[in-house]
């Protein structure tokens, strides 16, 4: 079971935010489901991953802990044992809290995995300048008995907004 409330999305800090951040993950999931048709009908296998919970940590495992089904959880692995993704694409949409679709790519297998994310304007701050001081972010996707995938993504700056934004 994970956190995830009865609308089927991951459980928000803060029910004042709550709403509005539903709606956007919402949208976010649709963006999903439609970047992986895209893959799919050029012959691609995705994988979509449905978070019920993204945190943004800064200790040492640092980078965005997203926690999975545990079928997911075990399809990803399985697809990381058996190829390279190393390539990727972030979709950002910032609307007092960051949303971004990450697609990981493994060119070779012809496979995509598709994982949503959000974080607010502390982890824009907290996780941003300590993955602009390291020149990566992570993410580390789990199940809930803590075994871990993690992705290096040596761009940070494609996560996290400029200082003028």
């Amino acid at each position: 079971m994970t956190d995830e409330d009865a609308a089927g999305g991951p459980a928000f800090a803060g029910t004042g935010a709550a709403s509005a951040v539903r709606e956007h993950w919402e949208d976010l999931i649709g963006d999903m489901d439609a970047t992986a048709a895209e893959f799919e009908e050029a012959g691609w296998e995705t994988l979509r991953l449905h978070p019920g919970d993204v945190t943004a940590v800064t200790g040492d495992r640092w980078g965005f802990d997203v926690l999975v089904p545990d079928d997911e959880f075990e399809r990803l692995r399985e697809w990381v044992e058996a190829g390279a993704f190393d390539e990727h694409d972030v979709y950002r949409v910032e609307s007092g809290i960051q949303f971004a679709l990450v697609v990981l790519k493994d060119d070779d297998g012809e496979r995509a995995v598709c994982c949503p994310l959000y974080y607010d304007d502390a982890a824009v701050e907290g996780l941003g300048e300590l993955a602009e001081r390291r020149g990566r972010v992570e993410t580390h996707v789990r199940n809930l008995a803590e075994e871990y995938v993690t992705f290096t993504h040596d761009e940070p700056d494609l996560f996290f907004p400029d200082d003028g934004d």
